[in-house]
């Protein structure tokens, strides 16, 4: 969606009721620049304006910043800065491989603006993944950056009702007075019901999206979670008019741009196997539909349950679901698996992004290094600071330019355009004239358009 969509019903959401509304991630930065020229800053900075109240939230993705590898600490903690200063109040900080000291900088720079912190601890199903790891988690991220939230977040729609029963209830006991959030996806048909299961044993609350935005690879829909959370006995301070309201705006959006909606998944034990994350399979969908290479779709999905078998079974959230599939395409498109390796799949095996949970298999390790770019070390460099340089060269550029220009390359920054507020949904005329009926009793109303007159009397 582009900004100038968001803006006619974000008063709108805010009245909703909602406790926290995620304005901003990286993906946000990535769609915004790289294919809608719109500058993601801006894009928050115009919803604060109309979300006045309402915490918004932004997402970061452990130290990666833009792209997939690892950036210095200086920069991060500015791009913390500069995300809050633009409106952001609630940083949600997922680091996929539970490696603390990778995001320690910029959850503790959050904290000296006065930000509040959600930690997302992200469901796997693999060895070592059980009850007691993410206790332990929890455990340690409370003891050192005392969390105003902590989230179970389950990227890839695998966790089930029943695991749910055990998991949910050992968090609940371990965290104490911290709220409890559940982010879980629908890929697998299960999320409606993993949702109202984990407010029942203790969850405080629930992240949705606002159906047609809900279901499918997205998140359970808010109003048939806040329905059946009523329904169960909770009390439910949402307002269901706002949201229809809403829903129906993102309806006649979606079908006068040709947009995708949210459709409920068919249950899909295959699933459970690839454990591929919501968003990063609509980018998928998309990324090999844009190649010419839809059909390979089903090979590759298969593909990428193996490939993340060999390479540890990795927590499959940003970036880890990219760089699986990254490999389970080439190893589709060529003849030998593992013949041609992304620098991304070396630099992970190598421990660029952290110490693996899980050892690579063995085999695959050797194809990895042996098929993988001589240029990248098989030990991560040391991340020099990079502000003092981009002030040196940028100095004379806002913060916020600053950073964009260090995350892309000067052309797409350029290429940037200020969004126009003017943006409409088109109605019928019968909604036009039902309008009309509605506002009668409440007012003279005088509407004038070329050629046209139409007059109501109170």
């Amino acid at each position: 969606m582009r900004t100038e969509h968001m803006l006619p019903i974000a008063e709108r959401i805010e009245q909703a009721g909602f406790g926290t509304i995620e304005a901003l991630a990286m993906v946000s930065f990535d769609a915004g620049i790289l294919f809608l020229q719109q500058d993601p800053f801006e894009r928050v900075r115009l919803l604060r304006d109309r979300i006045p109240a309402t915490p918004l939230r932004g997402a970061i993705r452990s130290n990666l910043l833009h792209g997939f590898y690892p950036r210095p600490t200086d920069i991060n903690e500015l791009f913390v800065e500069r995300m809050f200063v633009n409106g952001i109040r609630d940083f949600a900080v997922l680091e996929s491989l539970h490696c603390w000291d990778n995001v320690a900088p910029a959850i503790h720079a959050a904290k000296r603006l006065g930000a509040k912190i959600t930690i997302p601890l992200v469901f796997n199903l693999a060895p070592g993944y059980d009850d007691d790891f993410y206790v332990r988690q929890a455990r340690d991220v409370i003891d050192r950056f005392d969390p105003e939230t902590i989230c179970l977040g389950d990227a890839g729609g695998s966790l089930t009702v029943e695991r749910t029963r055990t998991l949910v209830p050992a968090l609940r006991a371990a965290i104490g007075d911290t709220r409890l959030e559940l982010n879980t996806h629908c890929l697998t048909g299960m999320g409606p019901q993993v949702a109202l299961e984990a407010a029942v044993l203790g969850a405080d609350q629930i992240l949705t999206a606002i159906d047609p935005l809900a279901n499918g690879n997205s998140l359970p829909a808010a109003q048939a979670t806040a329905r059946d959370l009523r329904a169960l006995g909770f009390s439910v301070d949402i307002d269901d008019r706002a949201l229809d309201e809403v829903g129906d705006y993102l309806g006649k959006l979606a079908a006068q741009l040709n947009y995708p909606v949210g459709v409920p998944a068919e249950y899909d034990p295959a699933n459970y196997q690839t454990q591929y994350a919501g968003g990063a399979m609509t980018n998928l969908e998309a990324q090999l539909n844009a190649a010419g290479i839809a059909d390979k779709l089903p090979a590759v999905i298969d593909e990428i349950g193996r490939v993340r078998e060999e390479l540890g079974s990795p927590v499959m959230a940003t970036p880890f679901p990219a760089i699986v599939a990254a490999q389970a395409v080439m190893n589709v498109l060529n003849a030998e698996r593992y013949s041609v390796v992304p620098d991304e799949v070396k630099k992970y095996v190598c421990g660029y992004f952290g110490a693996l949970p899980l050892p690579v298999d063995d085999n695959v390790k050797d194809l990895v290094m042996n098929n993988g770019s001589r240029d990248i070390s098989e030990t991560p460099p040391p991340l020099d600071p990079v502000v003092p340089e981009l002030r040196k060269r940028y100095g004379h550029l806002s913060p916020d330019e600053m950073i964009l220009r260090y995350m892309y390359d000067d052309q797409k920054i350029d290429a940037l355009v200020p969004v126009e507020d003017t943006f409409s949904v088109k109605q019928s005329i019968v909604e036009v004239m039902a309008g009309l009926a509605r506002m009668r009793s409440k007012r003279n109303v005088r509407l004038v358009a070329p050629g046209l007159e139409l007059r109501a009397n109170g």
